[in-house]
Formats: structure tokens, sequence, C-alpha cells
């Protein structure tokens, strides 16, 4: 069993139904991997019942830590919000709908352990939708053109990175309203590696994705992390997040 920690952040949007299998396969998994884990939800003003599912988790087990954003901000600002509050020496992403599986985080860790600095898990097979396939052809062309990453390395929101990393992370711009995790990772490092894993379909609810959302994500990338300093202009100075209420932390 590993020594180091690792601290899963999960954004949460309307996920209630599929909460706490989520979490019956995130413990078992990371049960085996080490004794030091947390996982930490945020729930990104969802209009069922959510957060009160992760008050129940976290009853049963101290280890599930829970936040309410005040209004929503979009999963990554979720995941920024998140990041704040992680002890983990390794950080874990996965999406709230069980089309991650649980069980390839120890394909990820093993592969983060030669020498990555994040390693994103990528399906051989995306369950997908027409419009969420578009949409992340559209992004990884998109980041091709404004940040350095490499043509073969692909993103994926199923990831793991280091507590260093991580740190550079939460040091970017924290006047930038649109957050794009991955468009900073960029900035700080081109150790990045891919697995491959595998990709469960849609058990519960429905993609959120349509093409007019796919649009504004493409703009937004560009406005806010394109380098052209015109672009400055365009960029909103609201909060990233506003936290209501949290529990556990």
């Amino acid at each position: 069993m590993m020594r180091e920690s690792i601290s899963v952040v999960i954004p949460v949007y309307n996920g209630a139904n599929s909460l706490p299998e989520l979490y019956q396969l995130l413990s078992k998994t990371l049960q085996e991997m080490t004794d030091d884990f947390e996982i930490i939800m945020v729930d990104d003003f969802s209009s069922d019942k959510s957060y009160e599912g992760i008050i129940s988790l976290h009853e049963k087990d101290k280890r599930v830590k829970g936040i309410r954003l005040a209004e929503n901000f979009g999963q990554q600002n979720a995941l920024l919000c998140g990041f704040n509050y992680v002890k983990g020496d390794y950080i874990v992403t996965l999406d709230d709908d069980l089309q991650h599986r649980p069980e390839d985080i120890i394909l990820l860790y093993n592969k983060i352990k030669k020498g990555y600095d994040i390693v994103y898990g990528i399906p051989e097979k995306r369950e997908y939708s027409f419009m969420r396939k578009m949409g992340s052809r559209l992004t990884n062309f998109l980041f091709g053109i404004i940040t350095a990453k490499k043509p073969k390395i692909r993103v994926s929101s199923f990831r793991i990175l280091r507590r260093e990393l991580l740190e550079q992370v939460l040091e970017h711009d924290p006047e930038i309203a649109f957050v794009y995790i991955s468009a900073i990772v960029f900035k700080y490092t081109d150790r990045i590696g891919n697995i491959i894993v595998q990709h469960n379909n849609r058990k519960y609810g429905r993609s959120n994705y349509n093409f007019r959302k796919l649009l504004l994500l493409f703009l937004k990338l560009y406005i806010y992390y394109g380098g052209s300093p015109i672009l400055k202009g365009f960029r909103s100075k609201k909060p990233q997040y506003i936290i209501e209420k949290k529990i556990g932390i």
C-alpha cells in the first residue's frame, strides 16, 4: 500500500442519484491504495438534492467533505474551488456521472509515478454524445493554438496531478473569472502523460452539452488564454467562485 495521500475532487451538478454509488466505488479503490485519502465534492449550485446527499455521505464517512457554491460557476471553477482545500500529495479529478471508473485511478497513479506532473485518463472508446465529442475535438484543436500542448497529448476531466503542480495552478492569475484547468497546466509543465482507460455509458441524467455551450466554451478559451494583449479587455473580473456553505472543511 502506498504511503502518499490522495485527494479526489469532484464537481457535482444535479448528481444526487449517482453520488452514493460513486462514493462506494471510490472508497473501495482508495482504501486499496492508501490509508490517507479524502473526497471533496463541490456542488455547483445544483437544483436537486446533491448537497443533501453530500452531507449524508459525510455523516457516514468524515473523509467525504462538501462545498456548496452560491451560484452556478461552471465545472472548472468548481474544481478550482475544491483545489484550494485539498491536502493530498496527489490530486485526482473525475466527473460525478459514473462515466469515469474509480478503479482506473490506480492506472493513473502508476503512470504518474514514472515521472509525469499530470496524467490524463483517455477513453479508448468514448461513450459521449456527438456534441460532447465535437466539443472535445474543438478544445483539443484550440489548445494546440493557444498553448504549448504536444499534438499527441489529449486532455480529459479524469486526471491525476502532483501537489507541486497544483500549487502552481493555484498561483495563476486569481482575477481571471473563467477557469480552465488544463489551459493553466500547460503554462507550467510539459511532463504530461496519457493512459487509456475504460469509459462507461451515462447511468443517470443527461449531458448538459449543446452547440451553444460548446461555442461559448471555445470563445472563452481563446479570450481568456489566448496570448494577444487585445484579449485582456474582453476578460471579466467577476469572482472565480463564491462559497455558500461547506462541511468537513
